[in-house]
């Protein structure tokens, strides 16, 4: 299996009021997850700013083992015929230690086939984390 460095997660969220639409960028390494959260323009209502927090070390290690073992050549963007309009988008990036990438990038309506196998394991990893009190949305 290969060497895990980092995971980003990236998400936006589409076609909404520009003063409420955001960015949220998850970096994961062994020790530590950065959150980055941006609002499209200048007079956003988002809560803006960067936050780093330590990570839970077990949870991580278990995020990259479950990563590493996906064989990222086998995934497969599907496009969209029709791509709707609007929503969001999202990215899932493995970085690893060789210098190696594997990208999903998630644009309205695109699928990979197996990307469930990246997607899901990260979301919940994002979704488990107790972000610190000021970065709130």
């Amino acid at each position: 299996m290969p060497k895990i460095s980092q995971v980003i997660y990236t998400a936006g969220s589409g076609t909404i009021l520009p003063k409420l639409q955001w960015s949220e960028r998850f970096t994961i390494t062994g020790d530590s997850v950065s959150l980055t959260r941006t609002g499209k323009v200048n007079d956003t209502a988002v809560n803006a700013g960067t936050w780093e927090f330590a990570a839970d070390a077990q949870a991580v290690a278990a995020l990259f083992a479950q990563l590493a073992a996906v064989d990222c050549a086998r995934l497969k963007r599907i496009e969209p015929d029709d791509p709707p309009d609007g929503g969001g988008a999202e990215s899932f990036e493995i970085a690893y230690a060789n210098g190696k990438k594997c990208v999903l990038t998630y644009d309205a309506g695109v699928t990979y086939t197996g990307g469930e196998l990246i997607v899901a394991p990260i979301r919940a990893f994002a979704r488990a984390l107790t972000l610190p009190a000021d970065a709130a949305l």
